[in-house]
């Protein structure tokens, strides 16, 4: 097979160029699910807004969507059928589009008559502020979400099938802080993904539908009817190396697979660095995840987490990081689990090293046994939900 790199330079060669833009041109955004916090009990609720941005024309969709149909058949990563083909031009047309640098959005929330101007954009195309929510009296509770939407008309793809379209709506959900969060990787963790196999992972995350890992969504339910309670329904984060290109595709995926709503965390990346794509969620990811994982910390500082994650990446480093920079910074017990899906059988060469207990006893090192595990099948954690539901209902009570 050719380089994965030779597919994004027949995609973009000749689709970008020239100056100005065409009369069909129109601009696309894709406003992100947020999470809201206070500091307080008497202060405004606050969230990180972020959004995408994309200086598009139809002419260049058509463009690539075709280029996309016809490559994927040379590189043999597609049967010969349209319902595929058709995935695979939604999938990859967002990373071939010009990206939106430097552009600006107003946005406003359901029932509540109070514009948000946000930007700019970065050079990504991407926007991330911290801002108070305006909810104008409105009175919201832990548990609710609301809708928020670009000041025009608003649509959202999702419901059609398309990850191409504008994704001009997202949804706010209030997060009350001093109870149970939790925060998830994606892909191998709650989405089979097979990272470590590179053909495997392009066909899974541009061919194939999704399929969840399996006992996931239980498990996942399960967890938050444990840690839930009337004063603190549980947060999800979906913390992910992947993509923000991948955003209405994962977001769809979380949806239609039973998990829980919550903020997804993705990350920052132009289709101009699309021949990294494959070593992008792998190389750095430790890093990030930290980085990511130590400003959720700060947005609920009560909060207790779980963290969930699997063998295929950095996820047992990241977290055993994040458990002993909260102890350190004296917040000693604000990680009451982490649990690794232990992924096999997809390359085991590399899963040598990657499921050796060797590893995992080295990320874990000083962290009490009782909080960590790695595991093969959900049903390993019933145990540990149901220690974890004693300890939520102590904290009621």
């Amino acid at each position: 097979m050719p380089p994965f790199s030779n597919l994004l330079s027949k995609l973009t060669g000749g689709l970008f160029g020239g100056k100005g833009k065409p009369a069909d041109h129109h601009d696309e955004v894709w406003l992100l699910d947020n999470l809201a916090f206070r500091r307080g009990p008497n202060e405004p609720w606050r969230a990180e807004y972020v959004a995408a941005f994309f200086d598009d024309n139809s002419k260049i969709r058509e463009k690539v969507v075709k280029a996309i149909a016809d490559l994927t058949q040379t590189l043999n990563l597609a049967p010969d059928d349209q319902i595929s083909e058709d995935r695979i031009k939604d999938r990859l047309a967002p990373f071939v589009r010009q990206i939106g640098p430097n552009m600006s959005v107003k946005i406003e929330y359901e029932g509540v008559k109070k514009v948000i101007q946000l930007g700019p954009s970065d050079a990504n195309g991407i926007l991330s502020q911290e801002l108070d929510v305006p909810l104008g009296g409105k009175g919201m509770q832990p548990g609710q979400a609301l809708k928020m939407g670009v000041v025009h008309e608003q649509k959202e793809s999702l419901s059609e099938g398309s990850h191409t379209a504008m994704l001009e709506t997202g949804n706010t959900y209030f997060a009350a802080d001093g109870g149970f969060g939790v925060i998830s990787d994606i892909d191998d963790t709650i989405k089979v993904t097979q990272v470590r196999d590179r053909l495997a992972l392009l066909k899974n995350t541009f061919v194939k539908e999704p399929k969840p890992v399996q006992g996931m969504p239980e498990l996942y339910k399960r967890l938050h009817d444990a840690l839930s309670t009337p004063s603190n329904p549980t947060p999800f984060v979906y913390l992910s190396a992947s993509p923000y290109n991948l955003y209405p595709f994962l977001r769809s995926f979380i949806k239609n697979a039973g998990f829980p709503n919550g903020m997804m965390i993705l990350r920052d990346m132009s289709w101009m660095a699309m021949e990294s794509f494959v070593v992008s969620l792998t190389v750095g990811t430790q890093e990030y995840k930290e980085d990511r994982m130590k400003k959720v910390s700060t947005w609920l500082p009560k909060t207790t987490w779980v963290c969930i994650g699997d063998s295929t990446q950095t996820d047992p480093e990241a977290y055993a990081t994040f458990y002993k920079q909260l102890e350190k910074n004296g917040q000693g017990g604000r990680v009451a689990r982490i649990w690794i899906h232990k992924v096999v059988g997809v390359n085991p060469s590399a899963e040598k090293d990657l499921n050796d207990p060797k590893r995992f006893q080295k990320a874990f090192d000083g962290i009490d046994p009782k909080v960590w595990k790695v595991f093969e099948n959900p049903d390993e954690l019933l145990s540990e939900i149901n220690a974890l539901k004693q300890q939520a209902g102590s904290r009621v009570n």
